[in-house]
């Protein structure tokens, strides 16, 4: 099982991370059927990866398409608002010129009817014109404005009504655009949302074929450790069987952890691996402490010896042991704590992990016991227990 488990627990980060918010499958228990083969974990890693391939295509189409409506919209509001203005001035120029119409009649009526020398007209009616002459010139002057004003009028409501339609088909235009792009974003994304169900049904059969086979390698690996003609073959088995119960519960839950661990704890070595057991200053007192509580169960928030443990309160108590405070939690842990370089670890250093569980969190720790090696409360379900290093989401180590 090589090509399932990787090189170790490097191999972790060719496991696909569950979708946020989704809860990991929780596979066989104690006693799991035939694990599907390499082949067949291989096509579904396939699967997924093409269904990411769509999704990810599909995702940028309904960007480009959300886009596109919404420059439609501000077209179409545009062309509203331009449509509004031009009909307001169009009722404008009506009314101004029918006022004006309306006050030139008058005042040509009053200065015709009663002499009055309005000054527009008073060379009409202070002319010694004759009847006819001073008729021929009313009619020019007169009728000929208020002719002037009334074409005037037709032209300038010609024009605008003109304006007017054409602004009322581009706004209609941009209706349609903005309906059409509406529709698309709305079935792009409705594409997107089955594309992104489908993924998290091949995630999770993926998942379960992985952790199935990885709660059988544990077993196997397990009961290979136990029949084991030396204790250098016994060790490999139980650091195999380790990392098996690693990806198990990683990738399968708490159930198929638990299943994992069970098994791969029957093998793990009863001292510090690559120790005498004997303490050789604080690291290895913290390391010998933490060994002191294999089998203890992963318990959220625990601190508790014999009890429960999670992550950070074991490697706290621990270092505890060795007469060394240090923060509680992992978050605080991290950034108070000296670092190291990871190429010179020494037995007590922790090894902190960044976003497993995908919010951007320093969100695990582990205790390097030597040789490759850590100890751990890992997660819920499982207990503290030994496991090769996994590389997925380390951020570095630090040495209290």
């Amino acid at each position: 099982m090589v090509g399932l488990l990787g090189a170790g627990a490097s191999g972790l980060g060719v496991f696909p991370a569950a979708p946020a918010g989704a809860t990991p499958s929780a596979t066989p228990t104690t006693t799991p059927g035939p694990a599907p083969n390499q082949s067949q974990i291989n096509a579904a890693q396939a699967q997924v990866s093409a269904v990411e391939a769509t999704l990810s295509q599909e995702e940028q189409q309904s960007a480009a398409l959300d886009n596109r409506y919404t420059i439609a919209v501000q077209d179409q509001q545009n062309a509203e608002a331009s449509l509004a203005v031009i009909s307001t001035q169009l009722v404008q120029t009506k009314v101004s010129v029918a006022a004006d119409k309306r006050r030139l009649t008058n005042d040509a009526v009053k200065a015709y009817v009663y002499g009055t020398q309005q000054t527009k007209f008073t060379s009409l009616f202070t002319s010694s014109a004759n009847l006819s002459g001073a008729r021929n010139q009313y009619t020019q002057q007169i009728v000929g404005n208020l002719d002037q004003a009334r074409n005037a009028l037709q032209s300038s409501e010609s024009q605008l009504s003109n304006q007017e339609s054409q602004q009322q088909s581009l706004a209609s235009q941009a209706a349609s655009q903005a309906n059409q792009a509406k529709l698309l974003a709305q079935a792009n994304q409705q594409e997107a949302a089955a594309t992104q169900a489908t993924l998290s049904t091949v995630r999770g059969q993926l998942a379960q074929e992985v952790a199935q086979a990885a709660v059988v390698e544990a077993q196997q690996q397990a009961a290979a450790a136990a029949q084991a003609a030396n204790a250098a073959q016994a060790q490999r088995s139980a650091a195999a069987s380790q990392a098996a119960a690693t990806v198990a519960g990683l990738v399968g839950g708490s159930a198929s952890g638990a299943a994992a661990t069970t098994a791969a704890n029957q093998a793990a070595p009863v001292g510090p691996v690559g120790g005498s057991g004997a303490s050789t200053g604080q690291g290895q007192a913290a390391v010998n402490a933490a060994i002191s509580q294999l089998g203890v169960p992963y318990v959220f928030g625990g601190e508790s010896p014999g009890s429960g443990f999670d992550c950070s309160g074991l490697v706290q108590w621990a270092w505890a042991q060795a007469g060394v405070s240090i923060p509680r939690t992992t978050e605080s842990q991290w950034p108070a704590l000296p670092h190291v370089s990871l190429d010179a670890l020494e037995p007590g250093d922790l090894l902190f992990y960044f976003n497993l569980d995908n919010d951007d969190q320093v969100d695990h720790v582990v205790m390097y016991v030597g040789n490759g090696e850590i100890i751990a409360a890992p997660f819920t379900g499982a207990s503290v227990s030994y496991s090769p290093i996994f590389t997925g989401g380390l951020i570095g180590a630090a040495r209290p």
